[in-house]
């Protein structure tokens, strides 16, 4: 069985689109509605959609909510953060962690429409 979509709820569509575009690989597929939905397609075929809330909503999360990534190793998160705050977006500083018996490089980012973003890597 394979993963085929995740749907997010954001009121803030196309700039959270532009995120994933600009900076995450994905491909926008279709922009619907008046920026209310977006379609994103990534590199491994993933589609993500994006959606505004329902009427009288919010989008709202529980803490610790998070989109993950994982790069090939500690440098290209480095070099993410370095991408992201330069493009004026403020993402934590990178971490050393050790979660479980792995050891991790990795960083937070909040991106438009409130939503965490992980970046890490394995480290030896």
């Amino acid at each position: 069985m394979k993963l085929n979509h995740a749907n997010l709820v954001t009121s803030e569509v196309a700039a959270l689109a532009g995120v994933f575009t600009s900076h995450f690989g994905f491909e926008l597929l279709a922009m619907r509605g008046k920026d209310a939905f977006a379609v994103l397609r990534g590199a491994d075929g993933f589609v993500l959609n994006l959606m505004i809330p329902g009427k009288g909503e919010t989008a709202t999360y529980p803490d610790g909510f998070h989109v993950g990534f994982f790069v090939d190793n500690p440098e290209l998160v480095r070099r993410k953060r370095t991408e992201l705050a330069e493009a004026g977006l403020a993402p934590g500083e990178v971490q050393e962690l050790t979660r479980g018996s792995g050891n991790t490089t990795t960083f937070y980012c909040s991106v438009p429409g409130r939503i965490l973003i992980e970046v890490s890597a394995s480290r030896a």
